[in-house]
């Protein structure tokens, strides 16, 4: 029975490593899943889903690149194609699978029609899943869901096995130039401004050591542009800070996690963060706020938690992580071991219960 359910991943992010395992997995136990290629449209997706006549599931993730544009027009028209296809999917009986990656785009772009299409997709669904608990609560208040039968909680999977991780402390410092007996904070991924990196560093600033160091790395969106400017002004006069903008290659993920003490989540506003997986299965410490999936994957044994509303908490937390430099590395460690629980083998047998659920 298994192997005769199809299901098609929309949209397919190329080299995303969080759908690649998961749909690597899927194939193990299994499945049939065709993956839309990297040139076809998120906003005329029916003639690709139906290529091999009908699937049994799409299994939706982010609905933005489906829905919204910087031009509000436009968003309208991709917002009333999604919706048509989706609704001539149900009609012929594809079943729908969302799984919740965000409640709504990071760029507040034309949220009525991001709304309406999140309220649509929630009807529509036959399963909707989330990574965690406190990310279902969420969803179900934010959206009044009623029907809490088509819900399921399926975990964000580790990292444990993608990524290369042979290099040394040592090694990784030199490379970026950093003495090993500096305290390092790393911030690491896409630098969005929901993130919260000028607080970071203003954050930073304000911690009374010498000893320390802030990298920050990650690409930035060209909409985004006056956030690069925005943070070299209040680097330009800290020799402490390092900040490498750009894409950063896979491999060299290793350089920047091995050189770290502690990896920070500055975050203002999250439901769910596969940056968070990426940092335990590493074996690190975190900062972060006590929200969304954060606070339900990460405990005080691993990550010292603060809350959003206090104004101190971050430097508060981050203070705490520079008072306590022994226990640093056993919260990694307890984080590894975290980490390693939340297999992809696990995560494709619970995806594959959803599917069977709507089935």
């Amino acid at each position: 029975m298994m192997a005769q359910i199809t299901s098609i991943f929309l949209p397919r992010v190329d080299g995303n490593p969080y759908q690649e395992q998961l749909i690597d997995n899927l194939r193990k136990i299994g499945l049939k899943v065709e993956i839309q290629q990297p040139f076809a449209s998120s906003t005329f997706f029916f003639p690709m889903v139906i290529k091999h006549w009908k699937p049994d599931i799409l299994h939706l993730h982010w609905l933005e690149p489906s829905c919204i544009s910087t031009n509000g027009f436009l968003s309208l028209l991709k917002s009333v194609a999604f919706l048509i296809q989706l609704a001539i999917l149900k009609i012929i009986g594809v079943k729908l699978v969302w799984t919740v990656h965000n409640l709504k785009n990071h760029d507040n772009l034309n949220l009525f029609l991001n709304n309406l299409c999140t309220k649509t997709v929630i009807k529509f669904a036959d399963a909707i899943i989330t990574h965690c608990e406190a990310a279902q609560e969420e969803l179900i208040k934010t959206f009044a869901i009623k029907h809490k039968n088509k819900l399921f909680v399926v975990p964000h999977g580790n990292y444990v096995e993608w990524y290369e991780n042979k290099i040394s402390r040592e090694a990784a410092s030199a490379e970026l130039n950093i003495k090993t007996s500096e305290t390092v904070y790393l911030f690491l991924g896409l630098i969005r401004p929901y993130k919260g990196v000028p607080e970071l560093i203003e954050t930073f600033q304000g911690l009374n050591s010498e000893n320390i160091r802030l990298v920050i790395a990650g690409k930035i969106n060209s909409q985004d542009a006056d956030l690069t400017e925005l943070i070299q002004q209040k680097i330009s006069d800290d020799q402490r800070i390092n900040f490498i903008p750009g894409y950063i290659e896979p491999e060299k993920i290793q350089v920047y996690m091995n050189a770290a003490d502690v990896v920070v989540f500055p975050y203002r506003d999250i439901l769910t963060s596969g940056a968070v997986m990426l940092a335990m299965s590493f074996g690190k410490a975190c900062i972060a706020p006590r929200k969304g999936c954060l606070g339900e994957v990460l405990d005080n044994q691993g990550a010292f938690l603060y809350n959003l509303a206090d104004e101190n908490g971050l430097i508060q937390a981050m203070n705490q992580a520079l008072d306590n430099p022994k226990a640093i590395l056993e919260m990694g460690q307890h984080n590894q071991q975290l980490a390693a629980k939340y297999s992809w083998k696990n995560i494709a047998e619970l995806t594959l219960d959803v599917y069977l659920s709507c089935l």
